[in-house]
């Protein structure tokens, strides 16, 4: 089924290909009580079973005890962006500036959002006509209890949801969308139609840290990811992040990480 697959994960896993194979998709990654995963430079434990939500971006490396799931889509198979007046999720699960999202799963939580992951199993074998509307379906409850469960665990009161997470998944997207271009508070305020100030009050309120930090984080954070996975040069790395001056961007990085 073009755009979409599934496949079990098991310590004869090649992370490294794996990550190459996949770089132009979504992931959700479920994985077992016990495993571990490290997600770009953050080693994460699974206490319970647990769901891991990731971009296209993300570069994952699993713990070799590690077992579970993996699914993968792109956007022509189901675009996360065209469905999240339905799902809720875009900037939240997927695309979230400030954190990786994943979820600890209680036994029950655990059982029913395995049986989906299952039941898509099931159907990917299927040729028939109505399998692949059936696995976008199936995909979508999946994204929508997840992100349900999210809101739980990160004590988010359902009833102020759409406001204050419309804010946080509109900046999210603009510096997603636009870190490696621009990196000054004032263009992001302008995009969202408020002032700086106003800006910078409710990023302090919803992230506890400041708009620049965040744009600056997202930056560095491509950044470390240029130098540890691909063949290029610091200056091609600052010019692929929108700094000219290499020298500029140098000090900019040793400032945020106290290394060169």
């Amino acid at each position: 089924m073009e755009g979409f697959g599934s496949f079990y994960i098991t310590n004869t896993t090649n992370t490294s290909q794996l990550c190459n194979r996949l770089k132009d998709y979504y992931k959700i990654i479920f994985l077992e009580k016990g495993s571990k995963i490290k997600i770009d430079f953050d080693t994460i434990n699974c206490p319970a079973d647990t769901f891991f939500f990731l971009n296209e971006e993300h570069f994952f490396v699993l713990d070799e005890k590690a077992k579970g799931q993996l699914i993968y889509f792109d956007t022509d198979f189901y675009c996360i962006e065209l469905h999240d007046q339905e799902l809720a999720c875009d900037g939240l699960l997927y695309r979230n500036i400030t954190l990786t999202p994943y979820i600890h799963l209680t036994h029950q939580q655990a059982t029913n959002l395995c049986r989906l992951v299952t039941e898509i199993e099931k159907e990917e074998k299927n040729t028939d006509y109505w399998s692949e509307e059936k696995i976008k379906l199936l995909l979508k409850y999946i994204i929508i209890e997840a992100t349900r469960i999210w809101a739980i665990q990160w004590q988010i009161n359902t009833s102020d949801f759409s406001k204050k997470q419309n804010f946080i998944k509109k900046f999210s997207k603009l510096v997603e969308e636009n870190y490696a271009q621009i990196h000054q508070v004032t263009c992001y305020a302008k995009m969202l139609n408020i002032t700086p100030k106003t800006l910078n009050n409710n990023v302090v309120k919803n992230f506890n840290t400041t708009p620049q930090q965040i744009i600056s984080n997202r930056i560095i954070l491509q950044a470390k990811r240029l130098l540890a996975h691909t063949n290029l040069s610091v200056k091609e790395i600052s010019h692929t992040l929108g700094y000219t001056d290499s020298s500029y961007f140098n000090r900019f990085f040793k400032k945020q990480t106290s290394t060169t």
